[in-house]
């Protein structure tokens, strides 16, 4: 694991200033929205190194299909390490407070990288499950948090053959959908248009 985050944390850095830089469209197409439910929350979760800018491209997309600004919400974790034990009680007490200002019990997560993780050790560890309805990770190191997905949470994992800082037997999970693309790089997951389709299909009811 020391190996992992060390990896993450020197290649991530070095590059995280060019994540919304276009990068080259998979299979693009249209999706539905109509069974979307947007009363729920949508809460960001960036990995090592990273902050909450680094979804800008996803959230422009969200809010094309219906998201309002005030509805979205990008944590920016105090331990950019990526440490699991401090971040998902971080996590925790981030949607536990978008939750006391709504009228709905669940939010809707987007985590990228090593946010992956720390979101399954909230479910699995802090109780998190059942203050989430969907879980959709990107190139998520979803393993170093749990071995499986905790019942009751829709979760859906999408990576990338062509992701060379997390590996794939990381982000594929026991109880998720797991969603193979190519041609997308680590950071290329947060831009790329075939998967924000796939990430609007995945919010889907």
């Amino acid at each position: 694991m020391h190996i992992i985050r060390q990896a993450l944390l020197g290649l991530t850095i070095f590059v995280l200033v060019f994540t919304i830089a276009i990068t080259p469209d998979v299979q693009a197409q249209e999706v539905e929205t109509a069974n979307i439910d947007f009363d729920k929350p949508i809460v960001l979760v960036h990995g090592i190194g990273g902050a909450g800018y680094n979804f800008y491209s996803i959230e422009r997309k969200l809010r094309s299909i219906g998201y309002n600004r005030a509805d979205i919400y990008a944590i920016d974790f105090r331990d950019r390490s990526g440490n699991n034990f401090r971040n998902s009680r971080e996590l925790r007490d981030f949607i536990e407070t978008i939750l006391e200002s709504y009228d709905v019990d669940e939010v809707n997560i987007i985590a990228h990288s090593m946010g992956g993780a720390n979101t399954l050790r909230y479910l699995t560890q802090l109780g998190g499950a059942d203050n989430v309805d969907k879980v959709i990770t990107l190139g998520g190191a979803n393993r170093l948090g749990a071995s499986s997905v905790p019942n009751g949470v829709d979760f859906t994992s999408i990576y990338s053959s062509s992701d060379l800082i997390v590996a794939n037997s990381l982000s594929r999970i026991s109880g998720a959908n797991n969603i193979h693309v190519i041609g997308v790089t680590h950071l290329g997951l947060l831009s790329n248009n075939r998967v924000q389709n796939l990430i609007v299909e995945a919010l889907e009811d």
